[in-house]
């Protein structure tokens, strides 16, 4: 995998890799915006982990 790439090219990479459907499914979800390093990617898939896991909040009347 070169980069930078877009959202798209991690998609496209990993389809090529045959990822897990979960994994897809997170590199789908991340912003599309060009990732200079791995690392980038990495903290938004976690960002994005992470907000998944959070319970939904109770709704304000």
């Amino acid at each position: 995998m070169g980069y930078p790439a877009t959202r798209d090219d991690l998609v496209k990479f990993a389809e090529g890799k045959q990822a897990e459907s979960d994994v897809l499914d997170l590199l789908k979800g991340i912003p599309e915006i060009e990732y200079n390093t791995p690392d980038e990617v990495t903290r938004e898939v976690e960002r994005l982990e992470s907000e998944r896991a959070r319970p939904p909040e109770p709704k304000k009347q």
